[in-house]
């Protein structure tokens, strides 16, 4: 069974712990948080509409979405092949460090990762408002460990 939703009618709190925000390039080098309203996009080949969603506030502040993004993905082959990735090669690389320094291994590969998207997309002109998410990075950090831990 795959859930489509759930009755929120009782809750009696805002899940900040349960929402994750995507890194906006534009917010982590201006340091300000960026709030903009829906609006709508037309494709001009085919005409087709699109909405954009808005940008939210971050009820924290915009630095903390270096490492809530890695916990948000792109759509389900993206957290699959992320998980695959971290099963097969996390498991040997965590045993090394122990768990607590695996884990701020794991952190700070993934907010380095967000770090160089932003300084990346500002230093070839790229769109700043375009968020990034995912734990592509941090996986691709662990992928790094398992090398050079285990090269042959």
């Amino acid at each position: 069974m795959i859930p489509i939703g759930d009755d929120n009618s009782d809750r009696r709190t805002k899940p900040y712990v349960t929402y994750a925000f995507s890194t906006v390039p534009s917010e982590i080098l201006s340091g300000r948080d960026l709030v903009t309203p829906d609006r709508m996009v037309v494709d001009p080949p085919t005409g087709e509409r699109t909405v954009v969603p808005r940008f939210g506030r971050t009820p924290l502040s915009v630095y903390i979405t270096l490492l809530v993004s890695m916990f948000m993905h792109g759509g389900i082959a993206h957290i699959l092949g992320n998980m695959l990735h971290l099963f097969i090669f996390g498991d040997n690389v965590e045993d090394r460090p122990g768990h607590v320094r695996f884990l701020l291994f794991y952190l700070f590969c993934g907010a380095a990762a967000s770090l160089a998207h932003v300084f990346a997309t500002k230093l070839t002109g790229g769109n700043l408002d375009v968020p990034s998410l995912g734990a592509s990075g941090a996986i691709s950090g662990v992928l790094g460990a398992y090398l050079m831990l285990f090269p042959r």
